[in-house]
């Protein structure tokens, strides 16, 4: 739980440049406005409406870095640093939860190369925004083409369906987190393990966290921050589903492998 409390912290701060990033990304292929509808309707799938105007205003307040060519080093520059700072805190936790030693003396060019690393995670998540687009569009289709050609009962299909390509994406997204943040070879039936555990507990966890949040007084009791407020809440609670998949993706593989004895 302090782990969680400190990547959650660390997530806020970086949350207006891993959105900048990914958005400049997906916006290789579609338009400003589609990528930000996008996001933002998968944002309110995932942590509700309340979270998703927030990360609006995100992207409406940090879309300018600046109008001199300093201020546009120094902007980009941080948003680099910042975008990369929650990632590599993750790694580091990770690498803990997977009882991996840390280097015994501070290396500056092992920083860089986490550093690196981590910008290179930022990045997929802007491929796998990407991905979503192109998967979105091809369901809508789909889903016209069921729609028309089905009965009544094709309305209740494409729901199921439409979920169960929820679900996979989201357990994609956790498989590649355990998969490569840590500093170790990992097989990939643990990573599902516990890719799909956390799948689980995350889509049952955000049913409850909104019904939390929707009959608590926390917003109203931080006034003007209380929006702000859920949004780390729900970053948290989600960052401690995540690091308790990868804690029973551990110890599955520990209890898969056999031990000295045979």
């Amino acid at each position: 739980m302090t782990y969680s409390a400190s990547i959650a912290f660390y997530t806020i701060f970086s949350l207006p440049a891993i959105v900048i990033i990914a958005m400049a990304i997906a916006g290789a292929l579609y338009s400003d406005e589609a990528v930000r509808n996008m996001l933002l309707n998968q944002i309110t799938m995932l942590s509700g409406s309340e979270n998703a105007k927030i990360v609006q205003k995100f992207m409406a307040n940090a879309q300018e870095l600046g109008t001199s060519p300093i201020a546009n080093i120094v902007g980009i520059g941080t948003l680099l640093f910042s975008a990369t700072t929650v990632f590599n805190s993750l790694q580091k936790t990770l690498n803990i939860i997977w009882k991996i030693e840390p280097p015994s003396s501070v290396n500056i060019l092992h920083s860089i190369t986490d550093r690196l690393f981590s910008l290179a995670v930022v990045i997929g998540m802007g491929v796998l925004l990407l991905l979503s687009l192109i998967i979105d569009t091809v369901l809508v289709t789909f889903n016209e083409i069921l729609s028309q050609t089905l009965s009544s009962g094709g309305f209740y299909l494409v729901t199921i369906f439409n979920v169960i390509v929820s679900l996979f994406i989201t357990a994609v997204v956790f498989a590649l987190i355990f998969k490569f943040l840590p500093d170790k070879h990992l097989h990939w039936n643990d990573v599902w393990i516990g890719a799909l555990s956390s799948t689980f507990l995350f889509t049952l966890g955000k049913y409850l966290i909104s019904i939390y949040l929707g009959n608590s007084t926390l917003s109203s009791a931080y006034g003007a921050a209380g929006s702000l407020v859920i949004l780390l809440l729900w970053i948290y609670y989600s960052t401690i589903i995540l690091l308790l998949g990868a804690e029973f993706a551990y110890v599955y593989s520990e209890y898969e492998e056999p031990t000295p004895d045979g």
